[in-house]
């Protein structure tokens, strides 16, 4: 009997999934809180304004993080950056990256990856450095870029949560965000959140290589975030 016990206990922790880390909890909680906002219209004229779409991304995250804080400075409220770096300080288009603030200020997000077009190569070898790029999503990853959307008719910044990862069977990228489209009523622009965006991969990718001064950066939830 006693051995019988082990084998079914041996077999129980094979299939039992390992613990969750703190950062995987918070950052599940960032994706189904923002698909729970799918639809919902926002004043978006303003960085102030929820339908704006770093405003959008911060607001959830504050919404969610309150149980949070980071190992090492355990008093900070964790929030998420919203102001774009100066071109002066960066070295790259406004637009691309944010201003990282110190953790001990409660900044909960690190740099993951980033593209920045090279004019020194050529179109096809940014288009593949746009790739590479791309290839290093995981879900609950945050999108900032300056971008070329719509075969080139509109350009400008966005942000964007990822959903999912990369994954190359499915040659598609899916994310929640704001503003991406968005109307005027009595000359005030309202966003509206998007729970199940998708693109094509290769549609992305032509987006950030489309124009020599885009780029981007991936931002990731820091992995000592700990449960208060």
């Amino acid at each position: 009997m006693i051995s019988a016990l082990c084998v079914l206990l041996s077999m129980m922790m094979a299939v039992t999934p390992p613990v969750a880390q703190p950062e995987s909890l918070l950052t599940a909680k960032l994706i189904l809180a923002e698909v729970a906002r799918d639809g919902e219209e926002n004043r978006s004229s303003g960085i102030d304004h929820a339908g704006q779409c770093k405003r959008f991304q911060a607001d959830t995250f504050a919404f969610v993080s309150t149980g949070y804080r980071l190992s090492s400075f355990p008093e900070a409220a964790l929030y998420m950056p919203l102001g774009h770096e100066k071109p002066e300080v960066s070295g790259r288009p406004v637009g691309t990256c944010w201003e990282m603030p110190d953790p001990s200020t409660g900044n909960a997000f690190a740099e993951a990856a980033r593209f920045d077009y090279d004019r020194a190569l050529t179109p096809k070898q940014n288009l593949e450095a746009a790739r590479a790029f791309l290839r290093q999503v995981r879900a609950g990853d945050v999108l900032q870029m300056l971008a070329t959307f719509s075969n080139g008719t509109q350009r400008g910044t966005h942000t964007l949560l990822f959903t999912r990862p990369y994954d190359p069977r499915l040659s598609t990228l899916y994310w929640v965000d704001s503003n991406l489209d968005n109307h005027r009523v009595d000359g005030i622009r309202y966003g509206f959140a998007h729970a199940y965006q998708q693109r094509a991969f290769e549609d992305v990718a032509a987006w950030l290589a489309w124009d020599e001064n885009n780029g981007a950066t991936l931002y990731r939830v820091r992995e000592d975030v700990e449960i208060r």
